[in-house]
């Protein structure tokens, strides 16, 4: 009896050894394939959890009437490692995104002024499009 208690306390202390609260980007390593390597925690600000770059509109004074600000783990060090990005879309009227891919990831769009028609082709080939208007809450 003793040995299966054993081994599963053993299990539930050895599950949380690897967890980790967070993995703040240590932007000046280099970027692997999982991201940044983590910042030491000791070295961690409450600025590497706040990025205020989103709240300004964007230039879209140019070809495509489209700005898109990024907020990535190098502008955003706390995202690292979360598989989460951000980003602002601004367009003007007759604005346009390029066709583009986002392998293995996903997209949310939230419309904060006007309309836009937004779609995206499945790997089946397969055309998906909706007018997206602005939430009213």
């Amino acid at each position: 009896m003793f040995l299966p208690i054993l081994c599963i306390f053993s299990l539930i202390l050895s599950s949380h050894a690897a967890v980790q609260d967070f993995c703040v980007g240590d932007l000046a390593a280099p970027e692997g394939p999982a991201g940044y390597s983590c910042k030491k925690p000791a070295k961690v600000t409450v600025d590497d959890f706040v990025f205020s770059g989103l709240g300004m509109a964007g230039n879209t004074s140019n070809l495509i009437k489209a700005a898109v600000t990024p907020a990535f783990a190098p502008q955003f060090p706390g995202l690292n490692g979360l598989g989460l990005s951000m980003a602002r879309l601004d367009l003007a009227v007759g604005g346009v995104v390029p066709m583009h891919t986002h392998p293995a990831g996903s997209e949310v769009l939230l419309v904060t002024q006007g309309a836009i028609c937004a779609g995206f082709i499945s790997s089946a080939n397969s055309v998906t499009s909706k007018l997206l208007r602005r939430v009213t809450l």
